[in-house]
């Protein structure tokens, strides 16, 4: 595409981005909000948001290395389709794995990381700035307006959720493994703090390639599928906020966990393990 200006005047141009960028911030006044309680300090909440560039450089990086290097071609795989497939986990894995990586360098040993339910807002924002980067990136190569907001509404329903839900995923495992109380736990979830949100992501990214290879399939049969797949991965995402909410009490209040969670921590804990490391 040229210049975008060829394309829009300023009018347009503002309502696109607004089309793009509006409904991220609304989500991420609604993650915030949902910690109103125990506010996370603004520096930390600022490189979750700056995270994007980063986690997308990576990513892109890591991807053009795999095929440049040629470490991995079709010729391995028995068909096509398997190494469709293969492709696609790769490249969900290393977007998550980006995400990860953020978490764990900037914010996983920081004191503010305090108990469970900053696990999701410091990973759903973090899959959240990805998410509207890489739909602008998106957006922009559209020649023509109609087309840009049009792409824009349907990620804004379909790939922005999508990386929310992976993000909730992942910062639900990635604090029962900060407060787990033992090393082998640990490692445990730190593993599936990547595999599970790759495996959602995967899912995601199959289910809707299959659809695309059949475009002109405009049937009621197609979309009802499509709006019960979308609204699947949305049930997922609030399933694990409300598992980790439900955590975060026992842990604040130092109750009793369910038996399946006696490896946690409550914060007591959690206080007595920070002042024993400092002595």
């Amino acid at each position: 595409m040229g210049n975008i200006f060829e394309v829009l005047d300023f009018s347009k141009l503002l309502v696109v981005l607004l089309t793009t960028i509006l409904p991220s911030i609304l989500m991420l006044s609604l993650i915030l909000y949902s910690d109103r309680k125990s506010r996370e300090p603004l520096s930390m909440i600022l490189i979750c948001i700056l995270s994007g560039a980063f986690t997308i450089c990576f990513s892109l990086i890591i991807d053009k290395l795999i095929v440049t290097l040629n470490l991995v071609n079709a010729s391995m795989f028995p068909s096509q389709n398997s190494y469709s497939v293969y492709r696609i986990m790769v490249l969900a894995g290393v977007e998550e794995y980006a995400k990860l990586l953020v978490l764990h360098l900037f914010l996983y040993k920081n004191k503010s990381y305090d108990d469970i339910y900053d696990g999701f807002v410091y990973s759903s924002i973090i899959a959240l700035s990805f998410s509207v980067i890489e739909t602008v990136m998106y957006v922009f190569r559209e020649p023509t307006f109609a087309e840009m907001t049009s792409l824009a509404i349907l990620r804004n329903f379909t790939s922005i959720p999508l990386h929310i839900v992976c993000g909730v995923v992942m910062g639900y495992f990635v604090s029962l493994q900060k407060f787990s109380k033992t090393k082998g736990r640990k490692l445990l979830y730190l593993l599936a703090s990547l595999f599970i949100p790759t495996l959602v992501h995967t899912i995601y990214n199959v289910f809707f390639s299959i659809i695309l290879i059949d475009a002109t399939n405009t049937s009621i049969i197609t979309l009802i599928l499509i709006i019960l797949f979308v609204l699947s991965i949305y049930f997922v995402g609030v399933m694990f906020i409300l598992k980790t909410n439900k955590l975060n009490v026992t842990f604040i209040n130092n109750g009793y966990y369910p038996k399946h969670y006696k490896f946690l921590m409550r914060k007591n804990d959690y206080i007595y393990e920070k002042m024993r490391r400092m002595t």
